[in-house]
């Protein structure tokens, strides 16, 4: 009963994407009531189980993922008090850190209710979205113009893309796909029937194809398959090196935007930037490199017509977007609010994933923020709910039921008072 529960309330998250209604004048996604009725599920078989082998790790697993999103909510805070920044944009700022901290509430949810294969429930639940999103294409525009257009889509690589290929370009749903790729091939073995997830996947990836989750997903397969092979000391240490290299690419890179990389590309080596060398003049009178820059606060890009460089009065959700999220956190948050975010998004996580779910865990979890580093770097992701509760579960359900039947036995010993064997085979004492 739980299960077909879930999934309905899942599947609708999944397909109301962009299904709005209006309540005091605010609009709210309709995928929100049904993120809050998988935490209410949730609460009422939590009243009915009381697993507190799951609650126990999922506590401190939500802190954890919930950290890249508390940080710029903290600095955000700090900008709008010293600004006396008006009711409207603190409101919207709140609005687009909400929906991250719901979706890692709902990923956390999902484990509660299932335990590791909640994994599997969750990407059941997109597939099925999915499935109903294309079904209602072919019954808008027949079978024969899908097919044609699903060719089209692929032989041009995106180049053509027709108008019911342009109803599926969900790119949220779609790079929503890469985390739970990266699980299922580096832990084909232990994931049940591995080739229909495969199948599915990838057809699902493909009918909202985005040519740059090609090379992050490419590039974060490689990066934790590599690593996998070396010791676990060795990966650990491999891994802090690859976090702060992408830490200090990532700054470098805005760096490098700000003094006019893009327009160097452009007008020097005649590269079609798509626009973006246009774009990044308009957001650059509004931030500098330095240490003293505080930010403008998260939403901000929301108030500015990126590609005109019109002001807006009030911030408005359908602006063109900056296509480079390390850019936007700089912009909103500021020098120092953004090397925290950094830490907090990489070492912080990467270390802690190392710790607690050993080799496998931490492998996989530097390769989900490798794939993100790409799209972080190319798109507008970092707000996407979807992807954010795929990236938020995968590393979460990595030997989750093993993981969370030792910390029970280790909450046990404590309250107990009893000996245990510690981290480097001592025996500890954890009674009075």
């Amino acid at each position: 009963m739980t299960s077909a529960v879930y999934m309905v309330l899942a599947t609708g998250m999944f397909f109301f994407q962009d299904t709005y209604f209006s309540v005091g004048g605010m609009e709210l996604s309709l995928k929100n009531p049904c993120a809050l009725a998988i935490l209410f599920l949730a609460l009422l078989n939590f009243i009915a189980t009381v697993r507190l082998d799951r609650l126990t790790l999922l506590t401190r697993y939500t802190v954890v993922q919930a950290l890249p999103c508390l940080v710029p909510l903290a600095f955000s805070a700090l900008v709008w008090v010293i600004a006396r920044a008006e009711s409207a944009a603190v409101l919207n700022g709140v609005s687009m850190i909400a929906p991250q901290l719901l979706s890692v509430l709902v990923a956390a949810a999902t484990l509660y209710l299932f335990g590791g294969r909640g994994l599997w429930y969750c990407l059941g639940a997109m597939c099925a979205a999915n499935f109903l999103s294309v079904l209602a294409v072919i019954y808008a525009g027949g079978l024969a113009g899908f097919l044609q257009e699903f060719y089209t889509l692929l032989v041009t690589f995106t180049r053509e893309t027709g108008p019911l290929m342009v109803q599926l370009e969900s790119h949220d749903l779609t790079f929503a796909f890469g985390p739970f790729l990266l699980y299922l091939l580096l832990h084909w073995k232990e994931s049940p029937r591995p080739g229909l997830w495969l199948v599915l996947i990838v057809f699902f990836s493909l009918v909202g194809l985005k040519r740059i989750a090609f090379p992050a997903l490419a590039l974060g397969f490689l990066a934790a398959y590599l690593l996998q092979k070396l010791p676990e000391k060795a990966a650990r240490q491999t891994a802090l090196c690859a976090a702060i290299a992408m830490m200090a690419g990532s700054f470098l890179y805005i760096a490098g935007i700000r003094y006019g990389l893009f327009e160097f590309l452009e007008t020097q080596l005649g590269l079609d930037t798509k626009g973006r060398a246009l774009l990044f003049a308009n957001v650059a009178p509004y931030y500098e490199i330095s240490f003293t820059y505080m930010g403008r606060g998260t939403g901000f890009e929301r108030m500015v017509e990126w590609f005109s460089g019109a002001v807006q009065a009030e911030p408005l959700r359908t602006q063109t977007q900056i296509h480079n999220d390390f850019l936007r956190m700089y912009l909103n948050i500021g020098f120092i609010g953004y090397w925290v975010w950094l830490w907090s998004w990489l070492p912080a996580r990467l270390g802690y994933w190392f710790r607690q779910g050993g080799k496998d865990a931490g492998c996989l979890f530097l390769g989900v923020c490798v794939y993100c580093f790409v799209l972080y770097a190319t798109d507008n992701t970092i707000y996407y709910p979807y992807t954010m509760i795929a990236c938020a579960i995968v590393p979460m359900a990595c030997r989750f039921d093993a993981q969370a039947k030792t910390a029970l036995e280790r909450r046990c010993a404590q309250w107990s008072g009893e000996e245990v064997e510690g981290a480097g085979g001592e025996r500890l004492n954890l009674g009075r």
